[in-house]
């Protein structure tokens, strides 16, 4: 449970297939569909790198309204209205408290959305990797074997 606004609100833990689509069209659309770890970046950064996308997203608040639902209402009453009316609301907090509890919410879902495979993340390939990748193919080339096949090791 969480209070903002004097309102209590619980995360959505069981939804609609509505609920899904829009919770992942958000995502896609602050770029978060396919994170990619990149080359030397800690769990840690990358955590904090997508908290930073989705503070500095606009979409922040849309996405707060969507996983949260006031604590009167089924999570399966969710809609896009309520979203909309729920969203419309956070963007006036204006309290300490408030501002806090966003905040760490925002942290909390992160976390989720990474245990629930909402997020799903890539590792980047490092340049010596590229690298080589990049040489055998040339290799095969050369060699006129089918680039769509793997090379053959010797």
């Amino acid at each position: 449970m969480l209070k903002l606004g004097g309102l209590e609100y619980r995360v959505i833990s069981s939804s609609t297939i509505e609920w899904d689509v829009t919770l992942l069209n958000l995502l896609q659309g602050c770029g978060l569909a396919d994170v990619t770890l990149h080359h030397g970046e800690t769990a840690e950064g990358l955590a904090l790198r997508v908290y930073r996308t989705l503070m500095s997203s606009g979409a922040v608040f849309d996405i707060l309204a969507c996983v949260l639902v006031p604590i009167a209402i089924d999570p399966l009453e969710w809609t896009p209205e309520l979203m909309a009316k729920n969203a419309a609301l956070f963007k006036r907090l204006h309290t300490e408290a408030d501002k806090s509890a966003i905040k760490s919410q925002i942290t909390t879902l992160v976390s989720n959305f990474f245990a629930q495979g909402l997020l799903s993340v890539r590792t980047f390939p490092s340049y010596s990797t590229l690298l080589q990748e990049s040489s055998a193919a040339a290799e095969q080339l050369k060699s006129g074997a089918n680039p769509d096949q793997p090379p053959t090791v010797n």
